[in-house]
């Protein structure tokens, strides 16, 4: 997992030994801010979620704690295999959202309080990618496995068109910047890129020979890059 932090900070959370480093594109430094295996990661500002070994909010600046959920369920150490949540921050950084508890709800919490301001329902129990798109429109969830795909509008709690998102085989997701489309890769491949007003699929490719795992938009969103199994990053002019 790579997240670009947006101030020439990156973090990086290896596949192998899941291990969490901390970037400093300017000069090249590296900084391992937490102990233990992470398994996702999220910035937001000064602010570093991580799920794993431990699930916390901390200060990259004092590597302080600044939330953390009391003695969760899913920790359970006679749990053989324990869901992993996942954090996602919004757009603005006052607010995180966090799901794949084993539970079928996503909680969104205040970051100056620490408290719930709202409960998501209908999501997947455990999640393969959680995250809010520009402007905080919208809410999409990624299911492991089965590739389903959950979106919630602002300001709703049920799903968004569930019969239209419902679908399975995703494995990748990135937001366009406008905030208004997603494109979605497939195990088969294939990528699309869809309105989340309505659903319309706008643009669809064959893009890769197998599994599409990495999606990412240029900050213009005239172009869309993509990464398979195939081995093959290309890139792709947005025509939509």
């Amino acid at each position: 997992m790579l997240v670009h932090g947006g101030d020439d900070i990156v973090a990086v959370a290896g596949l192998a030994e899941k291990q969490l480093s901390i970037i400093n594109l300017t000069d090249g430094t590296t900084a391992r801010p937490v102990d233990g295996e992470v398994e996702s990661v999220a910035i937001a500002g000064r602010l570093l979620a991580v799920t794993g070994a431990e699930t916390k909010i901390i200060s990259r600046e004092t590597g302080e704690t600044v939330w953390q959920p009391d003695a969760p369920d899913w920790a359970d150490s006679d749990n053989s295999n324990p869901p992993i949540p996942i954090i996602a921050f919004n757009s603005s950084g006052d607010s995180f959202a966090i799901g794949g508890k084993g539970e079928e709800m996503i909680d969104q919490y205040s970051i100056d309080t620490g408290e719930i301001t709202s409960t998501l329902s209908g999501a997947p129990p455990r999640l393969r990618w959680l995250g809010f798109s520009p402007g905080d429109g919208y809410l999409l969830a990624i299911t492991p496995n089965t590739g389903a795909v959950t979106v919630w509008r602002a300001g709703e709690t049920e799903p968004h068109l569930p019969d239209v998102f419902g679908s399975m085989d995703y494995t990748a997701a990135a937001f366009h910047p406008d905030g208004e489309h997603c494109a979605m890769g497939m195990w088969s491949g294939y990528l699309g890129i869809h309105r989340l007003s309505d659903g319309a699929n706008v643009e669809t490719r064959a893009a890769h020979n197998s599994g599409l795992n990495a999606l990412g938009f240029t900050p213009d969103g005239n172009f869309l890059l993509s990464g398979g199994d195939d081995g093959k990053l290309l890139v792709w002019e947005v025509l939509a």
